[in-house]
């Protein structure tokens, strides 16, 4: 018989996932920029990490992709994009549901 997970426990993994995430790199023009994680959104199972390339950075370069990393600078999630910057700020999106299923053994 399968146990039952408790409400309490994936709040716990979501939290946990959500604190994996330490910094990302940015693709501009074939370089890789680090940038801070700009703002984070847990709502239930799910969880928004942005990344936010501000008005004055890479202005007329291309955006070719990003990727969350760990404190380990290890890739844990990443996303292509093929945007030419303009003069106004580029924010970044990338979103994570949890999902946990027991199973019997």
């Amino acid at each position: 018989m399968a146990g039952i997970i408790q409400p309490l426990l994936l709040d716990y993994i979501v939290q946990d996932a959500s604190d994996r995430f330490d910094h990302a790199l940015v693709n501009i023009s074939g370089e890789l920029i680090q940038y801070p994680i700009h703002n984070t959104i847990i709502s239930g199972r799910s969880v928004r990490k942005y990344v936010y390339v501000k008005e004055t950075e890479a202005v007329g370069k291309q955006i070719l992709g990003a990727s969350l990393m760990d404190n380990k600078g290890n890739t844990l999630a990443n996303t292509a994009l093929n945007v030419i910057k303009n003069d106004k700020g580029f924010l970044i999106g990338f979103e994570f549901f949890v999902e946990v299923k027991a199973n019997d053994i």
